[in-house]
């Protein structure tokens, strides 16, 4: 089962991408400040009719979720009868993603809260980081804890873009009939993805969870609802015995993000 869940993640983070597909992380502001961290944006999301999704039009869905800026989401790991389960919300913007996220496990002594604001990743694990936010750069790969958190949440797909991820599609194709999700009509639809192809976070990982003698699949069908307002509302995918879901609500309605008080950070361990 371990590893398997090497590759999971990595599968976590492509779906993340297709979502969250801002780009890089945004650079910490010259002079933050926490109304420029928090959001409460609450733009209407307008819906069209006609759109269909294809390779051609993923464009669309982009412009579609830039437009929207914020969502609330949660997932669903599940691997060899071990779960794993996370909420958050979350900022899209032409910079990168901004993201809140608290993840647990029966098999967690604690949940382990992670927020990516200004470029920086702050990362509370109750007892191991005495209760604290560890600071650390979210863009400095050369860390193992920034890595470990990319590993283990989605919210790193941020550093793959769209545009990177877009030479791996090998289809979009209806799947099934239309289905009322979040008080939308959504269309599901399988997304396969090439796994030879994958670019930035995503095939990073794919290629450490092959050198760890897991072998990866040559293709993986992401299912994804979209709405006639052309955002996602949910995924699924099933791969190397692991089922991942993950919904997508409250398109541009208010999120809370931001940096954890100064009195509860401080700077990671160097490793």
């Amino acid at each position: 089962m371990s590893r398997r869940l090497l590759a999971v993640p990595a599968a976590a983070v492509l779906a993340w991408s297709l979502t969250a597909c801002g780009g890089a992380a945004p650079e910490a502001p010259t002079s933050p400040s926490p109304s420029a961290s928090a959001s409460a944006t609450q733009e209407a999301v307008v819906e069209s009719t006609g759109f269909e999704l294809t390779t051609e039009t993923m464009d669309e869905l982009t412009a579609a979720m830039l437009a929207a800026q914020t969502y609330d989401t949660s997932m669903v790991t599940e691997v060899g009868g071990a779960s794993m389960t996370a909420q958050g919300q979350a900022r899209v913007t032409e910079a990168g993603s901004e993201l809140t996220m608290t993840t647990s496990s029966p098999d967690m002594p604690t949940p382990v809260e992670i927020r990516l604001v200004g470029g920086q990743m702050y990362v509370n694990m109750g007892e191991l980081t005495g209760g604290l936010f560890w600071q650390i750069d979210a863009a400095d790969t050369s860390n193992p804890i920034a890595a470990a958190m990319a590993q283990s949440t989605a919210q790193s797909s941020a550093a793959d873009s769209l545009a990177a991820l877009v030479p791996a599609l090998v289809s979009v194709e209806k799947s099934g009939a239309e289905e009322q999700l979040d008080g939308v009509t959504t269309q599901p639809y399988d997304v396969v993805v090439d796994t030879s192809k994958l670019a930035g976070q995503a095939a990073e990982q794919f290629a450490s969870a092959a050198e760890s003698g897991v072998e990866i699949p040559a293709q993986i069908t992401y299912r994804y609802w979209i709405g006639t307002d052309q955002l996602p509302r949910k995924l699924t995918l099933d791969m190397l015995g692991s089922h991942i879901e993950m919904s997508f609500s409250n398109w541009g309605g208010p999120v809370t993000i931001e940096a954890p008080p100064a009195d509860q950070v401080t700077a990671a361990p160097t490793m």
